[in-house]
Order: C-alpha cells, then sequence, then structure tokens
C-alpha cells in the first residue's frame, strides 16, 4: 500500500506476433516472456496485483483498436496504476493514453514500443495517436522507455517518433536485448516506482 492506504496495481499489455513468425516460432518465444517472471516477482516482493488482459488478434495483420480498447476499459486503471506495454503493447498504451484524457495513473513503462511508423498494419491500429509532454504530465512517475541498440528496424523507428515527439520521457537505453524476448528482465524492477 501507498502512503495514502491505496493499494498500486499493473496493468501489462503484451506484444503480438509478426508477420514472419510461424506458429512454433510463437510457442518457443512464448515460454521465454519476461512478463510471467515479472508477475511472480512484483506479487510476491511488493504485494501487488498484475493484470495481464488477453487481447484477441494478437498478430500484427490482425490487431484492431476498438477490440483491444474493449478489453482495457475494464481494467482497474487509476492514478495507483502502472502500465506496462511490451512492442505492439507499448504502442497501445500510448494510444490508449491519448484517447483517454480522463485517465491519470502512476506511471508508464514501454518495453521496445512498437507504433507502426512504417504504416504497415493494415487496420489503422495506431492511427490517431496522439504524442505529447501531455501524456507524462498524466502521470505521477513520468514515462519510462526501454530499448536496446540491436532491435528490429521498425522499432527504432518507433522509439525516435516517441522520444521526438514526447521529450521528458526517461530513455533506458541497453545493448544485446534486441526485442526483449528474455525470461526475466530484472532491471524492469528498479524502473518500476514501488513507492
Amino acid at each position: 500500500m501507498n502512503k495514502q492506504g491505496v493499494k498500486m496495481n499493473i496493468v501489462f499489455c503484451h506484444g503480438v506476433m509478426g508477420p514472419d513468425e510461424d506458429w512454433g516460432a510463437r510457442i518457443y518465444r512464448a515460454e521465454k516472456r519476461w512478463k510471467d517472471w515479472l508477475q511472480f516477482a512484483v506479487e510476491v516482493e511488493h504485494d501487488v496485483l498484475m493484470q495481464i488482459p488477453q487481447f484477441p488478434h494478437a498478430h500484427a495483420l490482425m490487431m484492431k483498436y476498438d477490440e483491444w480498447a474493449k478489453i482495457m476499459d475494464f481494467q482497474d486503471i487509476n492514478k495507483n496504476t502502472v502500465l506496462i506495454g511490451h512492442s505492439a503493447g507499448g504502442g497501445f498504451v500510448l494510444k490508449y493514453l491519448s484517447n483517454h484524457p480522463e485517465l491519470r495513473v502512476k506511471q508508464v513503462v514501454l518495453v521496445a514500443p512498437w507504433i507502426d511508423v512504417e504504416n504497415f498494419q493494415p487496420f489503422g491500429f495506431y492511427k490517431g495517436i496522439n504524442l505529447n509532454n501531455n501524456l507524462v504530465g498524466r502521470t505521477k512517475h513520468g514515462i519510462d522507455l526501454l530499448v536496446s541498440d540491436d532491435d528490429m528496424p521498425h522499432i527504432k523507428s518507433s522509439f525516435d517518433k516517441i522520444i521526438k515527439n514526447i521529450s521528458d520521457i526517461r530513455v533506458h537505453q541497453f545493448s544485446g536485448r534486441g526485442h526483449f524476448v528474455v525470461s526475466e528482465l530484472p532491471e524492469i524492477m528498479q524502473i518500476i516506482n514501488f513507492e
């Protein structure tokens, strides 16, 4: 619980399968996701509930913003919520916040976020995303962005656009982490504000 006696929570928004991945690769990657490790760590070490909504059509060519937003609307999001998004989930967090100016959250943590700068996604999932410093102002502890020097080009272009438009964002640069498809990500425990 925080100083006001209100318990914080985390909502984790997952990424999607890319167009060139097969289902075997997807299963392998799913086994190496750090989200399960993180859920265990925050619940055991900090007694913090972490929700992981399962969004439909988790493929870059099939995802639809309205479907994801309907599921997100059912999550417990308030001033004590930390929103974490990986890849497409990170871009979704930014668009969801930009579409809901009434929302105030504790913190936003984006891990290798994708916002489809190249307009690859056929349903316009990220169309209309409003990236600006007002997003940072609607958080108590700001926005953190984790990026690796060897991630994919479309992630790097997303990163460039995000930091160009949100100047107050805190960037955590990693080396050799690729797209953060790892079994653990201990550094995120120092980035999340548990106070």
